[in-house]
């Protein structure tokens, strides 16, 4: 959706029992709910009718042919990265050396972080009442959205993709 007409036939659509699905760019799942509203939608109307939003983005994964664990420094995390303001983050990360099959980079493919938000009583009040996106986003992380980055951290511990990756295709959450 990128304009307030095609927003609001998704609106009467949602109105009137049918399943809508679209695509909407915004940075992050609560956004979408300022994007609407900035859009020109009543926020009575968005927070009535939507009922969930997934943000997604790509990271690079590393590549399986030249894949190292790692100790990483405390200082080469970023704090919010999961046990690094108590001192207890894993011992062992992973990163891509670089060969012939990854072209030297130490990435062979990708593979997508995810945040959904579902839409709740709480979260429909502060849209009904314009609150801004960064609000919603500490409410929705309260009723246990995990947000693109924790994903990412998610992937980075299982050995996925690395910490400078998540750190490039998000930013820190505030809460």
């Amino acid at each position: 959706m990128r304009d307030f007409e095609t927003a609001e036939s998704a609106i009467q659509a949602s109105l009137t029992g049918h399943l809508v699905f679209s695509t909407l760019h915004t940075n992050d799942a609560p956004s979408a709910f300022t994007r609407l509203i900035d859009m020109g939608v009543e926020p009575f109307l968005v927070s009535s009718t939507v009922e969930g939003v997934m943000a997604q983005r790509l990271v690079r994964t590393i590549c399986g042919e030249c894949k190292e664990a790692y100790e990483p420094l405390p200082s080469d995390l970023p704090t919010d990265f999961p046990g690094v303001s108590e001192g207890n983050f894993p011992k062992a990360l992973y990163r891509g050396k670089g060969c012939r099959k990854c072209r030297q980079t130490g990435f062979k493919g990708r593979t997508g972080i995810h945040e959904l938000l579902v839409n709740t009583d709480d979260l429909k009040e502060l849209v009904v009442q314009r609150t801004n996106a960064n609000a919603i986003r500490i409410q929705a992380m309260k009723n246990g959205m995990i947000t693109l980055r924790q994903d990412g951290w998610r992937k980075v511990v299982m050995g996925s993709t690395t910490v400078d990756e998540v750190a490039r295709v998000t930013s820190a959450d505030i809460a």
